[in-house]
């Protein structure tokens, strides 16, 4: 069984650590432009290359970089040997072709809404990345969402009655070891993931019902749930003699249990932590996104001036700009959005991530910005 899914990278939670807070007068007084820009140089070249150059294992499927890793060839062996030969050859090529499938059409249905999207396969777990370029509506997240195992459930059943065969009867699906695993590993496994628990698509997309009902919680009450769920299903698997499925459930508690306790691991590395930002863009980008994510204003505020310091980039400059203005300091975060714009590497950054963020709306009548910063 594949967990199958979707992910808003805008949205997605990550990895932090804290430092000491600084001035931004003082860093300006310590690196005017030239030097600051000299600074970085170093940083941003490598970071130039590695991003337009592939990554090992990762290849252009219908124009979406796609990422194979070692982790999904062993699991696609393991359901060969699972199974009796011919049987074992069919399910497991079968479940490779409709994991693949699956992914395209989320990725498809964020191409469709404008978002950048790419594809990951790994141990019993596929997902398909997706970064807009302004926030989508619940609706439209949804849509990418259900695309996915819509493409797999309907793949499955043109291919069946291509080769003369019933998807919707008993006989005919068990008739070749081809119908077989065509229809377990595309039908099936396509509406086991519409099953309304967290981390299937169906329990992503009550989730995101529930967080337009319960603003800032509701997402994480369907996960709640759906851990409840997943231990009374479990427990009823394996008290009913149908073992197979344990190992489905326990799987899926895990990666439950990893995103509950996220939050509380992510807050305790921030305050007990010593790190501090080693001038790196991207990583000091994430550390920063996270302790935003977990309301870190000072922390973050600190931590990004310091990573600055120590090489000026857009991400670090803009993720200063969100914390002053949750802290409501208006005149600092202006100050940051500048330095952010002087930051940029690709024309029009910062214009777009501030259409993700509309709380800066309150900073565009300012004197001391531009207003084509937050134009569409």
């Amino acid at each position: 069984m594949l967990v199958i899914e979707g992910i808003d990278k805008w949205h997605a939670c990550s990895l932090g650590t804290p430092t000491h807070r600084h001035r931004l007068d003082t860093e300006y007084e310590h690196h005017p432009a030239d030097a600051r820009d000299a600074i970085c140089i170093s940083t941003l070249r490598p970071m130039a290359r590695s991003a337009t150059s592939p990554r090992r294992g990762t290849f252009p499927l219908f124009g979406f970089p796609t990422t194979v890793k070692p982790g999904f060839a062993a699991f696609v062996l393991l359901l060969a040997f699972l199974y009796p030969f011919p049987l074992g050859l069919w399910v497991a090529a079968a479940v490779a072709l409709f994991t693949v499938i699956h992914e395209l059409g989320h990725a498809l249905a964020a191409r469709f809404n404008k978002c950048d999207a790419s594809i990951a396969l790994d141990f019993m777990v596929a997902y398909a990345t997706y970064e807009p370029p302004a926030p989508l509506t619940w609706r439209q997240k949804i849509v990418i969402t259900l695309f996915g195992p819509t493409l797999q459930i309907g793949s499955a059943m043109i291919a069946l009655v291509a080769f003369g065969i019933n998807p919707f009867s008993r006989e005919d699906i068990a008739s070749s070891e081809f119908a077989a695993a065509v229809w377990w590993a595309g039908i099936a496994l396509g509406a086991l993931n519409l099953i309304p628990i967290a981390p299937l698509d169906g329990g992503a997309i009550v989730g995101e019902v529930a967080e337009r009902i319960f603003p800032q919680r509701g997402k994480m009450r369907v996960l709640q749930i759906s851990f409840a769920l997943t231990i009374i299903g479990g427990a009823i698997s394996l008290f009913a003699g149908v073992a197979g499925l344990v190992p489905l459930f326990a799987f899926m508690l895990i990666l439950q249990w990893q995103q509950l306790f996220l939050p509380h691991r992510l807050r305790k590395a921030l305050t007990q932590s010593q790190l501090a930002p080693q001038g790196n863009p991207e990583i000091d980008g994430v550390v920063i996104s996270s302790m935003l994510d977990l309301n870190e204003h000072h922390l973050a505020l600190s931590y990004a001036t310091q990573a600055y310091t120590l090489c000026p980039s857009f991400d670090t400059a803009f993720g200063a700009a969100r914390a002053a203005l949750a802290q409501h300091n208006l005149d600092l975060s202006a100050a940051w959005l500048r330095a952010a714009a002087s930051s940029q590497i690709t024309t029009g950054e910062l214009q777009r991530s501030l259409r993700h963020f509309p709380e800066f709306a309150e900073l565009r009548p300012r004197l001391d910005v531009h207003a084509e910063w937050f134009t569409n």
